[in-house]
This record gives C-alpha cells, structure tokens and sequence, in this order.
C-alpha cells in the first residue's frame, strides 16, 4: 500500500523575488513530496507528468511516480506583485494503468489537475482524501469542492482563499488553514485550534511555502491523526522552505521546535455603548481570522429607521418601494403595511433631524432577532449595543445585556465554545468618535440617545481579575473580557493596542477553558 500520494502539478519555475531571480522545479506535487519524504519514512507517491531529469530525482529520493515523461509546464512567478504566469503550458492527461490501493489521497483542485479522472477512477482506491486549493484558480473549481464534498476529509487553504469557500466547506471534517506569519488555525469538529508560526528572520523566497506545509502536516498526520504534531511538523518545514528556493531536501531538515496550542473561540459577541470600538477591533480581528461570519444589528436597525422615515410621509406607493431594499426586516415591513394608516412607528428622527430615537424600544430584541436568523456558520462574531431604557426595563427587566446574550447563545451552533468581549469608553470621547464618524458618511446616533441611553457602560458581570471575569447563563459560565478604549490613537498605536488586546482575549479564553 502507497501511504501517501500526491496529485499535482510538475513545473519548472522561473521565480523573480527581491533576493534575484532563480529558476528551479517546481509545483504542488514536488512541493508536497519531497517536504513529505524528508519529515517521514512512510512509501510516498505522486501522480503528476514530469520530465527525465525530475524522474531520476524523485526515483533518486525514493518517491514513486506515477504519469508520463513529457515536456514540463514554465511558469512564471513574480513575488513582488504576485503574478503567476504559465509561459510554455502542456496539457496532458495521466493513464492510470495499473490499481493502486493508498492510505492517504491528497489532491490540488488546480488547473492541469484533471480532478474527475482521479477521483472518480476505479483503478484508484484510498481511504482519507485531502485536498488544497490556489487562490488564483479557486472560484473557478468550487463546483468539484461541491461535487466531491462528501469524500473530503481535510481541506488545506490559506486565509483569503477560505473567505472565498467558506459557505460550501462547513462539512468538511478538519480545515487547515494558514496565513503568512500569522497563526495557522485548525477547524475541527466544534472547536478551533491556533498554532503560532515562529517568525521567519530572513525569508529567501515564499513559492511552494504552502505545499510544503502540507506535505509536512501530512507525513506526520498519516500515521498517528494527531493534530497537534502535524501542524507543528507543516509550520517547521514551511518555515525551512521559505529561507532557500526550491522544494526541502535531506540536509534541510535539521533543528526541531514546538509550538503552543490554542483555542480559538467559535463565537466572539462584541457588546459596548454606541462608538466604543466595536467595528474597529473585530475588523482587526479578522485581519487575523476570517474564518467568521460578521453579524451587526446595526443593519436591521438602519431598516427600520429608513421605514420610519419613508411612512412618516403617508405615501404608501413610495412605501411599497421600500422592499427591495430590505434583507432582515420584512416582519416590520408587513406590520407597517397591513395597517399603512396607523403605524405605530418604532423609531422617529430625532429634534434637531440629526439621528433617530428609539420610541418603542421592543425594537432592540427584534432587530438582534432578526440579524442572527438563519445562522448556521460554526464561527460567528455578533456585535451589538444595549443602553439605557426604562421603558424597556419596565417590560422585561433591568438585566438588558444579560437578556440578548441569552437570546443570542440560543441561537448559536457551538454555544459553549463562545466569549463575551465588553468595550467600554468615556462619553465624551464616544461622543468625539460619534462625529467624526457622520462627517466621514456614517450614521449619527442622536445627542440625546448618546447621554440617556449610552451615557453610561451598564453591562454586569463577575470581575476576577484585570477586567476579566465570567458571566451566569442558565448554569453556564461564559468567560468575558473588558477593553477600556479612551485613547485617540496613531495608525501604529491603535494597531499595537489592538494586537494587545486580542492576545489577551485569546489567552484569558484558553486559561478559562482549562479552569
């Protein structure tokens, strides 16, 4: 039995970087496996065309070929702008003469990958199927991630090309997926695992980088499944490839190092008063990780002051017009036309026409309501705001924050695995942050609803130590992390604060998991 094989491309590459210009074999099928022959013993196998002189390398390093000898693709690759060009390209097909029986298939959803001729050949028998995809070509073959969805176990990706897929890959197993120098996060079943990378001090050339993960991550895993010493075998090696031009060999392989395992929560509910922060931290978050859905019951409630706005001019026709606009609050929309003559409005603008007040403040639960309906990604991030409100208090009771958490874990597809994130600021400066964000085209949120309703920070929670602590819900402890954001902050500074700031979310959510 083939322990492993890889299918991919076989190419010659002429790389053009800030460290010169080299020309060397390339492609995922000798990326793979040359990182995977030098991390393992295991038989190690690809399919892919290739030239004389690459088969008497693979043979060289025991890897077993299986495809024909013919002219090899040129490929042109810029790192500088990223480009990727095939310059002489032959297309032809592999036979697959002979039955072969492999533990572990991984194949690259790539252009020159005849992808139904592997998969669905009956010469070709396997047991575990992964596969990566190429951010160039990676809209162009989600059609074979559909059609095969079934038969994936893993699937290998970088950061931008898992925002691309994420909504058709939730059944794969296991996800794997990097992103430059920063963690490699793993998805797996309800739980997300990080893996910090050690930081490269001097990078000769990134090409092959991620293949070469794989095939480490996969000499490891195909023997013993464990997560955590594939990943850190994929991080050491790729960290190897980056400093030569090229795929590993022997002598490269020399020095071993570990790396911290962490979780990642699957759910991060953002709440503070209106211009604390919330927007600006998780969109720096998911510069880190895009694996979540981003959901803001900002949007439901900028519907719902848009009805407002239109039926307070009693022109139904015009009003009617209102429903191709509206994505969440078509419950409102269907209240106010039922009875176009007697809307009890939700909102109305505010004095000075700048803003609107909340006039039926049932509103806060229905357009929260609303803007998790339907959800079923396994990693969320919800923002919201909760104010003051004695009509509202009046009608459910004094624990607002506590009230919409509950109704959102409710909601959620990994309920446990989540973590509160509170952040706080003085009025003034929210208020500050409120204007400029109007001048910038924004929304404003009124004079009036800024001091009487979010003049004051009222979510309660259970402070263990350095704002940090837990939350009750129905039994359960949800663990909760405060940020103070009082600063007016340089490009520079706001980035360092933030960095700070989501390692000690993550960090306070691994120490409570374990507690």
């Amino acid at each position: 039995m083939i322990d492993i094989c890889f299918v991919g491309n076989s190419s010659i590459d002429h790389i053009i970087t800030k460290n010169g210009k080299f020309k060397t074999f390339g492609g995922s099928a000798l990326y793979t496996s040359f990182s995977c022959r030098y991390s393992s013993e295991n038989r190690v196998a690809i399919i892919s065309n290739v030239n004389d002189k690459l088969k008497k390398e693979l043979e060289k390093n025991k890897i077993e070929i299986i495809g024909n000898v013919s002219p090899l693709v040129e490929f042109k690759i810029n790192e500088i702008d990223g480009t990727c060009v095939a310059e002489k390209y032959y297309d032809s097909n592999i036979s697959i003469t002979e039955n072969l029986n492999i533990n572990h298939l991984h194949v690259s959803f790539r252009k020159g990958v005849n992808i139904d001729n592997i998969l669905e050949n009956p010469k070709i028998k396997y047991n575990i199927l992964s596969i990566d995809v190429m951010l160039h070509s990676v809209k162009e073959y989600i059609p074979y991630i559909i059609k095969y969805l079934e038969k994936i176990d893993i699937l290998f990706c970088n950061m931008e090309e898992y925002s691309l897929i994420k909504d058709i890959v939730q059944k794969i197993p296991i996800k794997i997926i990097t992103n430059e120098d920063k963690p490699v996060i793993v998805i797996k079943e309800n739980e997300n695992l990080i893996f910090k990378p050690r930081k490269a001090n001097k990078i000769i050339s990134t090409t092959g980088a991620g293949d070469t993960f794989i095939g480490g991550f996969l000499s490891d895993y195909v023997n013993n499944k464990n997560i955590h010493s594939a990943v850190i075998q994929g991080i050491y090696n790729s960290s190897v490839a980056i400093k030569k031009v090229g795929y590993l060999n022997s002598e490269d392989l020399l020095l071993k190092f570990d790396v911290k395992e962490r979780r990642l929560p699957n759910n991060i509910i953002v709440i503070g008063n209106s211009c604390a922060g919330k927007t600006t931290f998780i969109e720096f978050l998911k510069q880190y990780f895009t694996v979540f859905t981003d959901i803001d019951d900002l949007e439901p409630l900028l519907e719902v002051f848009m009805m407002d706005d239109v039926s307070t001019d009693e022109n139904e026709e015009m009003f009617k017009k209102v429903d191709a606009k509206i994505k969440f609050m078509h419950d409102i929309y269907n209240e106010y036309l039922s009875d176009f003559d007697n809307i009890n409005h939700y909102s109305k603008k505010s004095k000075n026409g700048k803003g609107h007040d909340i006039v039926r403040p049932i509103l806060w639960d229905l357009i929260l309501e609303n803007a998790i309906t339907g959800l079923h990604q396994q990693n969320n991030i919800i923002q919201f705001s909760r104010g003051l409100d004695s009509v509202y208090e009046k009608e459910v009771g004094k624990d607002i924050y506590g009230r919409s958490i509950k109704l959102i874990l409710n909601k959620l597809p990994n309920p446990t695995n989540s973590i509160i994130i509170n952040l706080t600021s003085d009025l003034d400066v929210r208020k500050k942050r409120n204007a400029d964000r109007f001048a910038r085209g924004g929304h404003f949120v009124s004079e009036e609803t800024m001091e009487q309703v979010y003049g004051q920070d009222i979510f309660v929670y259970n402070d263990v130590h350095d704002n940090c602590g837990y939350i009750d819900v129905d039994g359960m402890l949800y663990p909760v992390v405060t940020i103070i954001n009082n600063d007016f902050l340089t490009p520079i500074e706001l980035k360092k604060f933030l960095l700070y700031n989501l390692n000690r979310v993550i960090e306070y959510y691994n120490s409570f998991k374990e507690e």
